[in-house]
This record gives structure tokens, sequence and C-alpha cells, in this order.
């Protein structure tokens, strides 16, 4: 038991200590006597500071003592002894000595001595708070994924889309997808944020596969063009693809071409042309959308003004239809390329489509080849081409323009000097001289004019092309012309030069002779395709050429070898 007091200097008053009481016997006489003997031996505080402390024995351990609860009266020795001593520690009985032990009087420092060993660090400690982290490993490719799911499908994994599933790019055209095939792609797709492009064109997956594609872009928006043609998605693929583009905004591109979509199926459209804000290149050809579809569509392409490029061709657009759809360009203001071929628009609709193209200044191709458009059309189109500064590209070909609406439309690009136009596409228009000499001064102002026509016709086929000559008397014949298997020369000299080379009189010589008699002549000539020609018929002919049918026929002044 350690009992402890101040030391400092303190009042002459002596402060009253309090000790819990407890009940013991009263002392005798002799204990007090006791007592008061070891109170004497003890000498003052000043003589205490001059010296080792001295630790009283057990037998002279402090007392307490029990007293009245109304006497507060303490001894002057007793305040003494509490005021001058602490008590630190209780011994048996022995000598006093110093309460320093020797432990603290002989103190020994032990420097550490330098090793040469290495410092630990906390890498080398090894306790049992370290836990060894387990690791994971998680197939980010989706290659183990789509080989569970084709085995909960039952279906064959594709190796190739196993193979590609990383690749920027998967083209998987008539592979034969199933419905559920494409449900499987779909799923795993979902969470590929490195595909960019995807073709599964002709598969036939349906309205059913359809309709996983589209909920896969609607999580998915890192692809960017999506080609869905000839997979007879039918009305309900249509309207989940619809979905899917009201949601989707990542995607730029889509290719709906050949999948059986109707009129009905245009409403569904409509709202995509209206609410899509991020679609640039939609591909609607080779479906059913006929007078009715074309009026719904006409009206949501004047809507929409975020489409660059859009499609129709091989549709049923005719009459009504195809004016709307013509209107519907008039209005748009953001439109670069539209295709139009093979709908029967007819002169209604090919005068609906000169009229856009006077006012439309943002196109810059159009096609509508096959549209059994007339010469009234083509002379409408030809009049808004001149004030038209834009258009680059221009297809009609397979049209009933005659000459005279082609030649108007070559004059037209031909004296307007703001015009752009890079192509002229008159594919199976049949064509007079006067056009390709119009044609030709184009090509002198615009060097890379491109322009493709029908068959060449002597005369035209107007009334005042009436009484004109059936051949052209400028017409040079060319002097050497590569048939299949001839080779017509227009010069009566390379007989005699033909002869020369024969000196065994046979009426034969070798290839080599023919084409060294050839450059004798100094004509132009395309010496490649003669060349081969002559080989060709050097092996049919033993290796050498016969020229004795040239000599027969020298006296119709068209010889022949």
């Amino acid at each position: 038991m350690i009992i402890q007091g101040e030391m400092e200097n303190q009042a002459e008053t002596p402060q009253q200590v309090h000790f819990p009481l407890e009940s013991v016997q009263e002392e005798t006489e002799d204990e007090e006597q006791d007592k008061n003997n070891n109170k004497n031996e003890l000498s003052p505080r000043d003589d205490l500071t001059q010296g080792p402390t001295r630790v009283p024995s057990q037998r002279s351990r402090a007392m307490l003592i029990r007293t009245p609860a109304n006497d507060f009266e303490v001894s002057e020795s007793q305040l003494e002894l509490e005021k001058d001593f602490l008590i630190t520690e209780l011994k048996d009985d022995g000598d006093y000595g110093s309460d320093i032990s020797e432990s603290e009087e002989e103190v020994d420092i032990v420097l550490p001595q330098e090793t040469n060993k290495p410092q630990l660090t906390e890498d080398d400690y090894d306790t049992d708070l370290e836990v060894d982290e387990e690791i994971f490993y998680h197939d980010t490719t989706g290659k183990s994924n789509y080989l569970k799911i084709c085995q909960q499908y039952g279906l064959v994994p594709i190796s190739y889309f196993v193979r590609h599933i990383t690749d920027n790019e998967i083209t998987m055209r008539y592979h034969g997808l199933s419905p559920t095939a494409a449900k499987a792609i779909a799923l795993v797709l979902r969470d590929n944020i490195s595909l960019e492009k995807l073709n599964l064109d002709g598969n036939w997956i349906q309205a059913e596969g359809g309709e996983a594609i589209s909920k896969m872009l609607e999580e998915n928006e890192y692809i960017t063009d999506l080609s869905l043609a000839d997979n007879k998605l039918g009305s309900e693929g249509a309207q989940s693809i619809c979905r899917m583009l009201n949601v989707n905004a990542g995607l730029r591109k889509i290719n709906l071409s050949g999948n059986g979509f109707i009129d009905s199926d245009a409403k569904f459209l409509v709202n995509t042309l209206e609410n899509n804000k991020y679609l640039k290149d939609l591909n609607l050809s080779h479906n059913l959308f006929g007078e009715e579809g074309g009026e719904i569509l006409g009206a949501a392409i004047g809507a929409n003004d975020i489409l660059d490029v859009i499609d129709l061709s091989w549709n049923h657009l005719r009459q009504k239809g195809a004016i709307a759809v013509a209107n519907g360009i008039k209005e748009n203001v953001g439109l670069k390329r539209i295709n139009l071929s093979w709908n029967g628009f007819g002169s209604e609709g090919g005068c609906a489509i000169a009229d856009a193209l006077a006012t439309n200044n943002s196109l810059l191709e159009i096609d509508i080849s096959g549209n059994r458009l007339t010469a009234e059309a083509a002379i409408r189109i030809a009049k808004s081409i001149f004030s038209n500064d834009n258009l680059r590209i221009l297809r009609m070909g397979n049209n009933l323009l005659t000459t005279a609406g082609a030649i108007a439309l070559a004059k037209v690009i031909n004296e307007s000097e703001s015009s752009e136009m890079e192509e002229l596409d008159l594919t199976d228009v049949p064509v007079e001289y006067e056009f390709l000499r119009i044609c030709e001064d184009i090509k002198m102002k615009k060097p890379d004019f491109k322009v493709s026509f029908g068959p060449v016709l002597r005369t035209g086929n107007t009334s005042d092309d009436l009484g004109k000559m059936g051949i052209d008397p400028k017409k040079k014949v060319a002097p050497i012309l590569v048939l299949e298997e001839h080779i017509v020369v227009n010069d009566m000299r390379l007989l005699d030069i033909l002869k020369r080379y024969d000196s065994d009189q046979t009426l034969l010589v070798t290839p080599e002779d023919f084409m060294a008699a050839i450059e004798e002549l100094a004509v132009p000539y395309d010496k490649p395709k003669v060349q081969q020609a002559v080989f060709k018929l050097a092996d049919d002919q033993s290796g050498r050429i016969y020229f004795g049918d040239f000599l027969k026929q020298q006296g119709n002044q068209k010889p022949e070898s």
C-alpha cells in the first residue's frame, strides 16, 4: 500500500487530511507508548533534505485511528508527521539504506554496434495479419460468356465470331444465322466497347433476332454502323428498330434494306426521323413502301435536318407518294445525298423533283435513274440545274429522256459558269453527235468532268434531225481495228511490206514480222491490244500468220489479214 503526500512548502496551518474510516480495535497503553517513541526518533524536515530518505519499517507503518465523527482535533505530532514525510514503500524489518537501488546508481548505457546486416523493410516482416490477395480472373473479351450462352441455347458457337469478337468491325453477311443465334450474339455484344461496325446482312434473323439486336443497341452506344439488310424483319422488327433509334445516341449509319417494310411501317419511322438527332445515314431501299408510305415518309424527310444520306431506291413510290417525297426534299436543308432510283416517279414526280432542285441548295448528289422520266421532266430539271450551283452528281440513266433531253442537260452544264457539276450519268439514254460535241466543250473547261451515255445515234430522233446525213462525214476511219477474230487494217501499204518479209513466197509471216510491218506503217494504234491479237492468231495457225486472204480482198478495198 502506497500513500503519497505533498512535498511542497505549505502554509503553517496544517491541512486536514481525511481518510476513510475503518473499524479497528482501540489502542492499548503499550501500543500508544511505542507509537510515541517511534515518533521521537524521526528527524525534523530540515534534516531530511540533507540526507537520503529513510523508509520506515513495517512495525512503524502509519496507523489509522478511529475518532469520533464530531472530533476534528488532531494532535500536533500527527500533523507534523503527515506534513513532513512521504511514505513510498513498506518493507520488512531490516537495515535502513538508501532508497536508490544499485541499478539506478550504476547505469550502463549500451550503444548499438554497427553491423553489416541489411536493413529490414516492412515487406520483410511476416505476420498473421497479412492475408494473401485473392486473384479473380475475368474474361473481358466475352468469349467465355458467348460459349456459355451457346451451351444454354443448344447452339454451335460460330468460330468466326469468337475469333473477331474484339475487333472494331465484324462482318457476317449471309452466314446462315438463326434468330436464336442472333440473340446469343446480341447478349455478348451488349457490354462490348471495341466494336464499331456490325454487318449481319442476309441472315434472315426475322423479328425475333431484330428485337434482340435492338435491345442490345439500347444499352451499347459504341456501335456506329449497323447493317441488317435482307433479314426479313417485317413490321415487328421495324417497330423494335425504331424504338431503339429513339433512345440510341451512338448509331450514325443503319441499313434496313430488303426487310419487307410496308406502308403501315412508315408511321414508326416518322417518330424516329423527328426525334433522333444523331443518325446521319438511313437506307430503306428494296422495301414495299408505296404511295401511302411515300406520303408519310415525305413529311418526315422535310421535318428532319440531321440526315445527310437517305436511300429509298427500289420501292413503289409513285404519284402522290413521289410528289410528297420530292416536297420533303424541297423543305429539307441538311440532306447531302438521296437515292430515289427505280421507283416509277413518272412525269409528275420528275417535275416535282425539278422544283425541289431549284430550291434546295444543300443537295450534292441525287439519283433518279429508272423512274420513267420523260423529255419534259429532263428539260425542267435542266432549268433547275442552271440556278443550282451546289449539285455535283446527277444520275438520270435508264429514263425516256430522248436525245433532246440529253442535249438540254448538257447545254445547261456547259453554259452555266457557276455550275459545280462533276458527273452526269445518262446510262442507256441514246445520244447524238451534238451531245458529244457539247460534252467535249465541257471537258475543255472541266478536265475532270465525267459523263456516261447510251448508244450514239447516227441521226437524231427529233423533227429537226430529219434530212440530216446518216453518217457523219467528219468521222475518220481507224487505220487498224481489232475484232474478236480478225485484225482489220485500213491501209493498202501493209501488203507490200508483208511481201518483203515473206522470202519463201508462202504468204506466211511470223508474228514478230507482222508487228514489224505494222510499225513501218507509222499509224496510231493500240499496240498491246494488236500484239495480243496477233499472237493469238498465230497460235491458231501453227505459229505463223497467213495473209493470202488479204490479197484476195484487195479488189474490194477491204484488206483483211
